[in-house]
């Protein structure tokens, strides 16, 4: 078992996923590929372009003949900024930078099965705040990471059916620091007083399966679904009270908290509607409501921290074009909206999730008939919204603001042996 802060820190302030609430709704990532990201993910699982679709459709590694492997990664810059509005103090930039990679492997066995491989992740999250925020009791530090290990296999039942199915091996670390902030310095003497530290990992297992509807070489549309990933992240909790209920003065305790990574549904089309001009489409579904608490317990089942989530189901809507501009260059655009899953009354500054618009462009430049490159840029354009949130360790209400926006760079690279 990792010793290493694990991003438990996720469980205990409100998960969120390596890269804070810079990506998709709550803590998930929708980055699994470059690619995608020039035209907002739309039609994901039913274009094809290269390897990377089977982190999306396992069923459309059907649309290759020959080995494809696609590689690369996503850099995420997110500026989101917090306001305490009881007494005007400032926390910037509190959502961590982050580089999300991804890898893909495709290898045709014969006319009618296909195997392949992912690694990448669907979850994750970092926010960091001064030990000095007044707010350190619901702010801190969380953290969560994750990569899916993703071996698929795909099957073609006739010229128009296609069906894909893989398992899921999730690894996740997890890490979350509360400190006594404004409110709890009056009892224990410094507002960086840890209250709270909880690190813990753990493996999963989950399934996804795919399928691919094709009218004809212009026109597919697809149906997928990955199913919830349940986790019992296990680790050390301590905290730096020196007396009265759950004090531990320094010391460490075993810990270990449940936490379900929701189950995920998506419908996407593609459509070539002329020689050098495709559209796409996508809805995904997400199940947020099984993210109901983050709870923490020894061993013995003495409850160490309990924080109410309840989130709801959230949808994703995305539209985005491509177009082949000569034999070299693939041009790309999109736009989607990302619905928070958090319900008002449970928002928190630990995840500051927001409703998101994204507006992206992308490009492919082909260096060989084996070779390409693809770049992309997303602008995702996030709005301010209040915070008002009651923690009972202190008998503190909190009066805060919090958003911010966030730009996304991939690069990634496709080979065809």
């Amino acid at each position: 078992m990792s010793k290493k802060t694990l991003t438990l820190s996720m469980l205990t302030a409100s998960i969120a996923v390596v890269a804070g609430p810079a990506h998709s709704a709550a803590f998930q990532l929708a980055e699994q590929n470059a690619t995608g990201l020039g035209r907002a993910y739309a039609g994901a699982g039913a274009t094809g372009d290269n390897a990377s679709v089977l982190g999306r459709n396992p069923a459309a590694m059907m649309l290759f003949d020959r080995p494809a492997l696609s590689t690369g990664a996503i850099y995420i810059n997110p500026e989101v900024d917090v306001t305490d509005n009881d007494i005007g103090e400032h926390a910037n930039d509190i959502a961590d930078d982050a580089v999300v990679p991804f890898f893909y492997y495709v290898r045709p066995i014969n006319e009618q099965w296909v195997a392949g491989f992912g690694a990448f992740t669907n979850y994750g999250l970092a926010t960091s705040y001064s030990p000095d925020f007044s707010a350190g009791e619901i702010g801190g530090k969380t953290s969560l990471e994750t990569i899916n290990l993703n071996p698929n296999i795909a099957f073609k039942a006739n010229n128009h059916v296609s069906l894909g199915a893989g398992v899921n091996a999730v690894y996740a670390d997890a890490e979350f620091i509360r400190y006594a902030g404004q409110k709890g310095a009056a009892l224990l003497g410094e507002r960086s007083t840890e209250v709270a530290n909880l690190a813990g990992d753990d493996w999963g297992y989950g399934w996804n399966v795919g399928l691919l509807l094709e009218a004809d070489e212009n026109n597919r549309w697809a149906l997928t679904y990955r199913s919830e990933v349940d986790l019992t992240l296990e680790g050390n909790y301590s905290n730096e009270i020196p007396a009265g209920p759950g004090a531990l003065n320094g010391q460490s305790v075993p810990a270990k908290l449940d936490l379900t990574l929701p189950a995920i549904a998506e419908v996407s089309g593609f459509h070539r509607v002329q020689p050098d001009w495709a559209v796409h489409y996508g809805i995904m579904w997400t199940e947020w409501s099984s993210f109901k608490e983050l709870k923490a317990i020894s061993p013995q089942g003495t409850e160490l921290l309990q924080k109410d989530e309840n989130f709801e189901n959230s949808w994703r809507i995305s539209l985005g074009t491509t177009h082949q501009l000569n034999d070299q260059w693939t041009l790309r655009g999109g736009l989607a909206y990302d619905k928070s899953p958090v319900p008002a009354e449970f928002r928190s500054i630990s995840i500051p999730d927001v409703d998101r618009t994204w507006y992206t462009l992308g490009a492919t430049y082909a260096y060989s008939k084996n070779l390409s490159i693809d770049a992309a840029f997303a602008f995702l354009d996030g709005s301010n919204v209040a915070v008002e949130q009651e923690e009972s360790k202190f008998g503190a209400n909190y009066n805060m603001t919090s958003g911010g926006d966030a730009y996304l760079f991939g690069l990634q690279m496709n080979y065809l042996f």
